[in-house]
C-alpha cells in the first residue's frame, strides 16, 4: 500500500502527516505505531537486515536502539492523545522503605497499586504510566495520565504550578510521594509524557517495559491517504493549530506534521 498522507483522529483533533515522498506501507505488519520508522530504516536499507542479529556493528546498534525509542515516543503519543485525561500524576518512592533502584521491584510496587484501584475503588480507571530515571542515575519513579478515577482521594498540597495550577497528593498511594495536577489540554500533556522518553531510556530499560497502559484503554488507528499537499492546506489551512516540518537527507524525505481542530 503506498501513501503520502496519515491522519489519526482523536478526541481534541486531528493530526496529520504528509509526506514528500511517498511511502510503502507493509500490509503484514500489524503495527499501527510505526509508519515513521519505515522513514528512517530508509536512510540505510542494509540496517533493516540486521535487527534480529546479534552481530551488529555499533553504528547497527546505535540505529536500531533510535527505532526502538522512536516506536516507542509513537505509542505513548498515540495512547495519550486517543484518551480524555483527568489527572497527570507522579509516583515516588520513600527509599527507607523501597529500593528504588531496582526496576523489578518498583514495577511489582506499582502493578499492585494500579489491580486495587480498578478492583475495588475505581472500576472504570484509565492509566497510561511511563518510568523516569533519576537525575542520580540510580533510582527511577513514574509518571502517569489517569481517567475514570472517582474513587481516588486527593488532598491540596498548599502548592501550585507556576501556571496557578493547584498540586495534590494522592492519598491512596503507600509506598512514597506523590503529585497530582488536573490536565485541560491532552494535546499539550500528550507531548509533555512523552518527553520523558530520552536517549538514556534505550539503555537503562533496555528488553524492559518502557510504559505501562490500561487494557480499556482507547488507541486511535491511522487512516492513509494518497492527497496533494496543496489541496489540503487550501481547504484545512485555516483549521490548523500546529505545523512542524523534518527533513531527513539521508531518506531523501520530508515530513510535515500538522494539528487539525
Amino acid at each position: 500500500m503506498e501513501y503520502n498522507c496519515r491522519v489519526y483522529d482523536y478526541p481534541a483533533g486531528q493530526h496529520v502527516t504528509i509526506y514528500k515522498r511517498t511511502i510503502t506501507r507493509s500490509e503484514d505488519t500489524g503495527n499501527e505505531d510505526t509508519e515513521d520508522l519505515e522513514v528512517e530504516a530508509d536512510m540505510n536499507v542494509n540496517f533493516t537486515k540486521t535487527y534480529k542479529n546479534e552481530d551488529r556493528t555499533k553504528e547497527e546498534e546505535e540505529h536500531c536502539k533510535k527505532v526502538s525509542l522512536s516506536d516507542t515516543k509513537n505509542r505513548i503519543y498515540n495512547i495519550s492523545r486517543s484518551n480524555v485525561w483527568d489527572w497527570f500524576i507522579t509516583l515516588t518512592f520513600d527509599r527507607e522503605r523501597t529500593d528504588a533502584s531496582d526496576y523489578d521491584v518498583i514495577v511489582r510496587r506499582l502493578k499492585i497499586f494500579l489491580n486495587h484501584l480498578q478492583q475495588r475503588q475505581c472500576p472504570g480507571l484509565k492509566y497510561l504510566i511511563v518510568p523516569e530515571f533519576h537525575a542520580d542515575n540510580e533510582h527511577y519513579h513514574f509518571h502517569g495520565l489517569l481517567s475514570g478515577c472517582d474513587g481516588l482521594r486527593f488532598k491540596y498540597s498548599g502548592h501550585d504550578t507556576k501556571d496557578g495550577q493547584p498540586i495534590y497528593n494522592v492519598l491512596n498511594w503507600k509506598w512514597g510521594f506523590t503529585t497530582a495536577t488536573r490536565v485541560y489540554d491532552t494535546e499539550r500533556v500528550s507531548s509533555y509524557i512523552t518527553k520523558y522518553i530520552t536517549k538514556e531510556t534505550g539503555t537503562f530499560l533496555k528488553e524492559k517495559h518502557r510504559y505501562y497502559a490500561s487494557r480499556n484503554i482507547n488507541r486511535a488507528t491511522p487512516r492513509y491517504f494518497i492527497i496533494d499537499e496543496e489541496d489540503f492546506l487550501k481547504v484545512y489551512g485555516s483549521s490548523i493549530t500546529y505545523c512542524k516540518s523534518v527533513t531527513i537527507p539521508e531518506a531523501h524525505q520530508q515530513i510535515n506534521y500538522y494539528e487539525i481542530r
